[in-house]
């Protein structure tokens, strides 16, 4: 497990164009996997008992431009690409996007923003400030456990108070899409973007058309289509061509009642719904959709757990894989759970002192205009608290490729005790607590490995503290 961990690490060198940078990337790796809490940088230090003076030096990591998110996953995605990790249907991965929030009081902290709670937990409120986050997953398997494994993150919010450009003003919806779409180019793959129903807008899968793999598109779009969703059969071709432009739309469907219409028999089998096989009905079509002024294959998926209706830019995609993807969409909250709850990525405290604070009390269309005396510290700092997430999830990743390669190896060392084992591979937590026993033996002992020797400098002094704070 450590030499798979340290093999890693050294593939990630390039990504850094300083050797002390370097360096600190892999303390911070290593004091996020021994941490035993979840309060920001400080941990690290507490993890690996350094020295006070490594504090300052371990947050100028994080501002320092030396390295870039971007840089560090795209050598995430050729390592995965090495592994040939990826769920597979057909010739193309799947991959998982969504969007998630975390609450954030900072008045003096980037990209802040006042966002709307979508839970359905009562005693949440209904507005609180904070950043929203964008996410893309890939779906991998492991003796039947599916998960998903984390690409990469960004702030999808609030961007132009920071930076005013293109990108800033991309809508959250599209700016997915776009996201996937540089992934799977980097992979050098095609695949399928499955997302839930707020993304089932004609704009998603127009953008995701743009951008073609051959004669295909490079991502092929997957949602949950509105119950209210209508749709159109093409127009049929008229015997005698009359003047003006012929008549695209023929009639109109309300996909909903299509259920109960004898007109349009469902067909029967069998498909893993939510892990457990049973029997589904369902009934494939091709349709004109407005929002896309194109054919699109609509799903309708009659199970246990009720009626929906999916949508999907592959005009030849099966209907039981369709409806067995969109189930194992589910695999990207766990992913948000893993991440909030056990990694504690979401407690950063990072701002910026040129930012004029704000209220944490914003009036209703009140749009608090965010005015910072020097904006490219600020936007430097905002790229340091997306840096901060971005090594969270590598580090989440491989854990989870450490859980699918030695899953014996990782319930030996871990030694732990739980009440319902559901699944051969170990889990995220499980698979922490065996790798940090195990680099914990070595910096207790007399390893003499480059990571160990490494960190035993900075536990006993810091011989290079005035070269090490240059690395922002």
């Amino acid at each position: 497990m450590v030499d798979e961990l340290r093999r890693l690490l050294e593939f990630m060198r390039p990504a850094f164009s300083r050797r002390a940078t370097y360096n600190w990337f892999v303390i911070v790796v290593v004091g996020l996997l021994l941490r035993s809490d979840t309060f920001g940088v400080s941990s690290i230090v507490r993890a690996l008992s350094l020295t006070p003076q490594s504090y300052p030096c371990l947050v100028h990591f994080f501002h320092s431009a030396a390295w870039s998110a971007h840089g560090l996953m795209a050598l995430w995605w050729q390592w995965l690409v090495g592994r040939d990790v990826g769920y597979g249907l057909g010739s193309r991965i799947v991959l998982i996007g969504d969007h998630t929030k975390t609450p954030k009081d900072g008045r003096k902290m980037p990209a802040v923003t006042t966002l709307h709670q979508d839970s359905e937990t009562a005693s949440k409120p209904s507005f609180f400030r904070g950043h929203h986050w964008g996410c893309i997953a890939m779906l991998v398997q492991a003796c039947g456990k599916f998960f998903a494994m984390p690409l990469w993150a960004t702030i999808q919010e609030g961007l132009a108070t920071v930076a005013d450009s293109d990108d800033a003003s991309m809508p959250k919806t599209i700016r997915i899409v776009t996201m996937a779409q540089h992934v799977a180019k980097a992979m050098g793959r095609s695949a399928y973007l499955v997302l839930d129903a707020y993304f089932a807008a004609g704009s998603v899968f127009q953008a995701a058309a743009q951008l073609q793999h051959g004669d295909h598109n490079l991502v092929h779009i997957l949602t949950r289509a509105k119950k209210n969703v209508v749709a159109y059969c093409p127009a049929p071709p008229k015997n005698k061509p009359k003047r003006g432009r012929p008549k695209k739309y023929g009639r109109k469907l309300r996909l909903i009642k299509l259920f109960d219409s004898k007109a349009h028999a469902l067909q029967s089998a069998q498909a893993l719904v939510y892990n457990r096989l049973e029997p589904v009905r369902y009934l494939a079509l091709n349709l004109l959709w407005k929002p896309t002024k194109g054919i699109l294959r609509f799903i309708l998926v009659e199970t246990s757990r009720g009626r929906m209706i999916l949508i999907s830019s592959d005009l030849t995609l099966d209907p039981t894989a369709a409806l067995e993807l969109y189930c194992r969409r589910v695999t990207i909250e766990t992913l948000f759970d893993t991440l909030k709850n056990t990694m504690g990525a979401m407690a950063y405290h990072f701002w910026s002192r040129y930012l004029r604070h704000v209220s944490r009390r914003p009036k209703k269309n009140d749009q608090q205009h965010r005015i910072s005396s020097n904006p490219k510290r600020t936007q430097n700092t905002l790229a340091a608290i997306e840096k901060f997430v971005n090594v969270q999830l590598l580090v989440l990743g491989v854990l989870q490729l450490i859980a699918r390669a030695y899953p014996e190896q990782v319930k030996t060392k871990a030694s732990c005790w739980l009440r319902t084992v559901n699944a051969y591979t170990p889990s995220e937590f499980v698979t922490r607590t065996a790798l940090a026993k195990a680099i914990k033996t070595n910096l207790c002992g007399l390893a003499k490995d480059w990571i160990t020797q490494l960190i035993h400098r900075r536990q006993e002094h810091d011989e290079d503290q005035g070269v090490d704070k240059q690395v922002a």
